[in-house]
């Protein structure tokens, strides 16, 4: 495994040293970091999407299924929303570098690259969150069709 910075401060003098100053090289940089989280969200907003739309398809015979496959899938549904809605705030809120005062360098690439990092973390929790509901949705399925094996 490489080596990562430790702190925002020391990834700042690297990003500072590597572009030599270049303060609009780096706040490139970043800005395309931070377009790998949007297209990131997006994978998971369309993946929550899909959940929902064939839950109008088939969340009512699953919830007819019996008890445990209804909590189930509203349990996935409720997290998969969660998840929604934490991808649209914590990554897909929009927040402009460019609205930053007026400050030196330094300090613009630091608030920059905390920006970033917050969106990572929220990437991180959607994700998570997104990954349990879809398995509890999945788990419903799977309760209906085990629910439907003909008796031996």
């Amino acid at each position: 495994m490489s080596e990562r910075a430790v702190s925002v401060d020391e990834e700042a003098e690297h990003l500072l040293d590597l572009y030599a100053g270049n303060g609009p090289a780096i706040m490139d940089a970043i800005q395309r970091q931070m377009s790998i989280l949007a297209g990131r969200a997006q994978m998971l907003l369309q993946l929550a999407g899909l959940t929902i739309t064939v839950t109008g398809f088939s969340g009512a015979s699953i919830a007819h299924s019996g008890r445990l496959g209804a909590i189930l899938i509203v349990s996935g549904l409720v997290l998969v929303l969660i998840a929604a809605s934490i991808t649209m705030v914590g990554i897909l809120r929009v927040q402009w570098t460019t609205s930053l005062a007026p400050m030196p360098l330094p300090e613009a690439v630091r608030r920059a690259l905390r920006l970033r990092d917050e969106k990572t973390t929220a990437y991180g929790r959607a994700l998570s969150v997104l990954v349990v509901g879809l398995a509890l949705y999945v788990s419903s399925v799977a309760v209906l069709l085990l629910g439907n094996l003909p008796a031996h």
